[in-house]
């Protein structure tokens, strides 16, 4: 079951949605304002990865840069296969 997360447009609460269903219809309302404006987030991701033996490095890392005026972009380099 995927988890989303939402910010209040109003009060910038950020609260999660368990979907159980792609048909299911969710009415939201925020937990703080009662306001039913919502925006989506990315979310925060946790992952563990096991060491590997070709001694490259196995370290996460994050780039950022400007992608429209006033916006940035992220994006990350996670250890693995590459093609």
């Amino acid at each position: 079951m995927p988890i989303y997360e939402f910010r209040c447009v109003q009060c910038g609460n950020i609260q999660e949605l368990i979907q159980t269903s792609s048909s299911e219809e969710v009415e939201m309302k925020c937990d703080e304002c009662q306001a039913e404006t919502f925006e989506r987030v990315l979310s925060a991701v946790s992952y563990a990865m096991g060491s590997s033996s070709g001694g490259g490095d196995s370290s996460p890392s994050a780039t950022t840069r400007t992608c429209a005026p006033g916006k940035s972009c992220t994006t990350l380099q996670l250890p693995g296969h590459s093609r």
